[in-house]
């Protein structure tokens, strides 16, 4: 009998689920857990609260996937974090990427992230691995509801040096952001700076795509066309035909989306995420040599 715990470390929540032998025993939510969005000290916090819920007693090992955990740095944060609190369990700290083929039991594809950010992760069989985007913000994450809500500010802005009234697009995200004339948005995005607050707002976008909206549906269009063309590398670098695991709180909601990366996609096998990513590091979890087993 082993038992092991997995952890989802997103930009808003931290979700785990303790299992003995792949089944789940117990489940938990935290606060946000990333140490590059909330800081190593909170970040404590939240995983300490995860754990009293989960409990730690008897536990051989846990697999957490954050998002941005690329570099030696952040991983080694978080492994410090969860080692403490799980002394003697062996720990593994991967990009969130990892927990969507997992998920779905998959030993082999591509998991096509868009939530707040965007990347495309694979693996083959025999264990080899690549990635593409996944940069952030600053650098990338076409395709993400950040990246849409922002187009959509761009759109508005645009319009207005154009001399050209605001739009219906424009009208409606003024109105989710409580926000009466589009001259209030320049200013309004460089206060608001969190970006889970736009990517929330890239439902608007979404929602008037899906009525027709021109403006609309171009954003759309081009998140589809990076996100695809992210899936699309990952394939031609690992030689894979799929299938293609969308996940991602945008993704996973935007029916519209998921419909377009499709069609961009023809040939390959796409699919949505159909269990929460904790469930993904549970199964790498146990994954995980036991200890003896290493010394043999």
């Amino acid at each position: 009998m082993r038992t092991v715990i997995g952890v989802d470390i997103g930009g808003s929540k931290t979700h785990g689920i303790r299992a003995v032998d792949g089944e789940p025993v117990t489940e938990a939510v935290a606060g946000s857990a990333n140490v590059a969005a909330v800081g190593v000290p909170e970040a404590g916090r939240q995983l300490e609260a995860l754990f009293a819920q989960l409990g730690t007693h008897g536990v051989e090992a846990v697999c957490a996937g954050a998002a941005g955990a690329d570099g030696t740095e952040s991983i080694g944060a978080i492994t410090r974090l969860i080692t403490g609190l799980v002394p003697g369990a062996q720990v593994s700290v991967v990009h969130d990427a990892r927990l969507v083929l997992a998920a779905e039991g998959l030993d082999a594809g591509v998991s096509l992230i868009a939530g707040t950010g965007s990347v495309a992760w694979g693996r083959r069989v025999d264990g080899t691995e690549a990635r593409a985007g996944g940069w952030g913000h600053l650098l990338g994450d076409e395709g993400s509801g950040y990246r849409v809500a922002i187009d959509a500010v761009r759109h508005a802005l645009d319009r207005m040096d154009a001399g050209e009234p605001a739009d219906r697009l424009t009208g409606a995200l003024l109105s989710r952001c409580g926000l009466a004339d589009r001259t209030e948005l320049i200013d309004f995005v460089y206060v608001r700076k969190d970006r889970r607050y736009w990517a929330e707002r890239a439902a608007v976008v979404t929602e008037l795509a899906a009525q027709g909206d021109p403006a609309a549906a171009v954003i759309v269009d081009a998140a589809a066309d990076a996100l695809a063309a992210l899936a699309a590398r990952v394939l031609g670098r690992l030689g894979l035909a799929g299938p293609v695991v969308l996940g991602g709180g945008f993704a996973v909601h935007q029916p519209l989306l998921q419909r377009a990366v499709c069609e961009r996609l023809v040939g390959t096998e796409v699919r949505v995420l159909t269990h929460a990513p904790a469930v993904g590091a549970v199964r790498l979890a146990a994954a995980l040599p036991r200890p003896e087993m290493e010394k043999l």
